[in-house]
């Protein structure tokens, strides 16, 4: 008796998404690229649900432009713990140089270079 050639797809299985045959047992599909099982996938568990904290109700006003309100009490944590980052080449200090903005120049006090001529350059 002969071999039955269909005895090649009883390893196999069909992508449902696109119906490319793989091996049995193949998590993704190489065509489509649907993911067969949810073996690649962690398994959680659901969180319990906790008591939600409770919070101070915000109140609106708080934050508001009028200048009748007054500023909330804000509490931050302080820290005695400082960082000196040393052994960095960057200078970031800022030179102070009086300028008068450009709104209060005199555009006939300004020292600007001569136009440079292009008409006369050669090809």
């Amino acid at each position: 008796m002969e071999k039955d050639p269909l005895d090649v797809y009883a390893t196999m299985a069909s992508c449902p998404n696109c119906g490319c045959f793989e091996r049995k047992g193949t998590v993704r599909c190489s065509e489509c690229g649907t993911f067969h099982s949810g073996i690649h996938m962690e398994e959680r568990n659901t969180p319990i649900n906790a008591e939600p904290i409770q919070r101070e109700p915000i109140d609106p006003t708080a934050y508001s432009l009028s200048a009748e309100q007054a500023l909330p009490d804000e509490i931050f944590e302080e820290t005695e713990d400082l960082v000196n980052w040393d052994g960095g080449s960057s200078d970031f200090t800022m030179e102070e140089i009086e300028e008068r903005p450009l709104s209060r120049v005199d555009p006939d006090e300004l020292v600007l270079p001569d136009p440079e001529d292009l008409t006369k350059i050669d090809d």
